[in-house]
């Protein structure tokens, strides 16, 4: 049986972007393929075995339970816990394991991670200005005091840029790189030598060669994804105009039904479109169930034979009509695509980000993990 809709991934795609990011890298600094979230939307087994494959050295995930699924297939590849692990003192044979990288912002964590046999790599988040994990001054001081009072450990520290991608002016990022000096200062200070040092996500990493440390994590960007126009725009600003990203996912379905109505006809829930001529309408099975957003009704389109197909009425939970009027040789059974190519036309997650009035990352994350996926090349 035919499936109703399905994503594919690029091997090629994944293999280019990581190799991109790896030519930014000195030689010593290791690169995390971060696959939080369902990999963005994309799938987190299929993309983990795609990025390992592609010579990834870490994978990036938010949770243990995500941790959990790929150490399944994956027994000793190291895996960093960005996220907050909670009922932690409950979960200890669960963190039991020295290729887990866990960040963590408070004495307690570092306490209870440093008594597991075997312990997993900490990493202590410092929070440099955005105001979300970790400490910083006075705080951050008395977190380092506590956990050498206690003899505990740390291998390494990291921060989070809060507005790399939203500028082309980078004051704040700067004040930012300042900040995690001086934290790395402090926690030498108190004897912590030698930590890991990590800062960077994907705008970053392109455009903070300074701040690429010991590691680095590449989230939207292995997707083939910029992370914003601001982005692209500085990067090209500073030179590197040839560095490249392929997108990754391509969203596809298929026609399951058509009918032509006639002129004043009105179309889907709450009659929001109504036909001027005689309209020949597509049906396709995907919805806001399987992630498409309902922003798009009367404002996006799909992509049927290389054509663009205006979405007509409202996204039903589970399908959606489009307009074929100008395309004769559509038929049932007909791929669809809704994100990707078809012959000369594409449809980018930045073009449904732009008429959705969100962002690429949401485009792509809000895909339903039901949807299949599948490995092209």
């Amino acid at each position: 049986m035919k499936d109703r809709t399905w994503i594919e991934l690029s091997r090629a795609a994944i293999s280019a972007n990581l190799k991109n990011f790896r030519a930014l890298l000195s030689p010593n600094t290791l690169l995390t393929a971060v696959i939080k979230s369902n990999a963005y939307g994309h799938g987190l087994l299929e993309t983990a075995e795609l990025a390992h494959q592609a010579g990834a050295d870490l994978f990036g995930v938010n949770s243990l339970e995500e941790a959990k699924l790929l150490r399944a297939k994956y027994p000793e590849f190291k895996i960093l816990i960005m996220g907050e692990v909670p009922g932690l003192a409950e979960r200890t044979s669960e963190v039991s394991d020295p290729n887990f990288w866990i960040i963590v912002s408070r004495t307690e964590e570092v306490r209870i991670l440093t008594n597991c046999k075997p312990s997993p790599q900490i990493h202590l988040k410092v929070d440099t200005g955005m105001a979300r994990l970790g400490f910083f001054g006075a705080d951050l001081e008395r977190t380092l005091s506590e956990i050498k009072s206690a003899g505990l450990r740390l291998d390494g520290i990291a921060t989070h840029f809060a507005s790399t991608e939203d500028v082309l002016e980078q004051k704040y990022s700067k004040e930012q790189m300042k900040a995690f000096s001086e934290a790395v200062l402090l926690a030498e200070k108190f004897g912590f030598k030698n930590l890991v040092k990590h800062a960077c996500a994907s705008a970053s990493t392109m455009l903070f060669p300074e701040a690429h440390y010991d590691l680095v994590r590449v989230g939207i960007s292995l997707y083939g994804l910029w992370p914003s126009l601001q982005t692209r725009l500085s990067l090209h600003l500073s030179g590197k105009k040839d560095f490249n990203l392929s997108p990754v996912l391509s969203w596809k379905t298929r026609i399951v039904h058509i009918k032509t109505v006639p002129e004043d006809s009105f179309v889907g829930y709450g009659s929001t479109y109504q036909t001027s001529a005689p309209t020949r309408i597509a049906v396709v099975p995907v919805g806001y169930y399987e992630g498409l957003d309902r922003k798009l009704s009367n404002n996006g389109v799909m992509l049927v034979k290389g054509k663009r197909a205006k979405i007509l009425g409202r996204i039903c939970m589970n399908m959606t009509m489009l307009d074929i009027t100008h395309i004769p040789g559509a038929e049932i059974g007909d791929v669809v695509t809704i994100l990707g190519k078809d012959g000369e036309e594409e449809i980018s997650a930045d073009d449904h980000a732009n008429w959705t009035y969100t962002i690429n990352y949401e485009v792509t994350t809000r895909i339903s993990e039901s949807v299949p996926k599948k490995i092209a090349e």
